[in-house]
């Protein structure tokens, strides 16, 4: 799989621990990218993007810029930022747990405090929110540019959105 953004990237949009391990980087990017911006962009438009990354219109997506409506110009962060963002809230919640022969377990140092579980939740909540603001922006950005993204198929109708306070489901589907 074709990872779009760069544990670089990452640091750059919102850092994660220096210490943490790439190949657990590289988990939480394929799980982000195969379960949230696949849902995002439905599967025919993820496929395309993580086969032809490269093309004009996906590299215009994925790094942010502006474009004009109307004569007005309107600015996105693209995709990354978006993908970052999804991480962090996945990384919030697993980074200090690890998986060992007797089950899962949390890491336990003498000098600080974990998180408690509504702190971890509402973090998790609160960036997730922020990738789906991103992702609004980015939205706006296909639709209008809709002839370079044929893929895309908006369908947003009320009935397809949940309210933005229900964090998991804050976006159309």
């Amino acid at each position: 799989m074709a990872l779009l953004w760069t544990y670089e990237n990452q640091q750059t949009i919102k850092p994660i621990a220096a210490n943490f391990k790439q190949p657990a980087f590289v988990q939480l990017q394929e799980e982000v990218q195969v379960e949230d911006l696949q849902k995002l962009l439905g599967f025919e438009f993820y496929q395309d993007l993580i086969q032809n990354p490269a093309t004009t219109a996906n590299a215009a997506l994925l790094d942010g810029g502006t474009y004009e409506v109307d004569g007005v110009t309107y600015s996105y962060v693209g995709l990354k930022f978006t993908l970052a963002y999804y991480l962090y809230a996945r990384y919030v919640r697993v980074s200090f747990k690890k998986d060992t022969a007797t089950g899962i377990v949390s890491k336990n140092r003498e000098d600080s405090r974990q998180l408690n579980k509504g702190d971890e939740g509402n973090y998790h909540k609160d960036f997730r929110k922020i990738a789906g603001s991103y992702w609004e922006e980015n939205e706006k950005f296909i639709i209008a540019n809709a002839s370079d993204y044929p893929y895309y198929n908006c369908d947003c109708a009320p009935s397809n959105c949940w309210p933005a306070n229900n964090y998991r489901n804050s976006f159309c589907m």
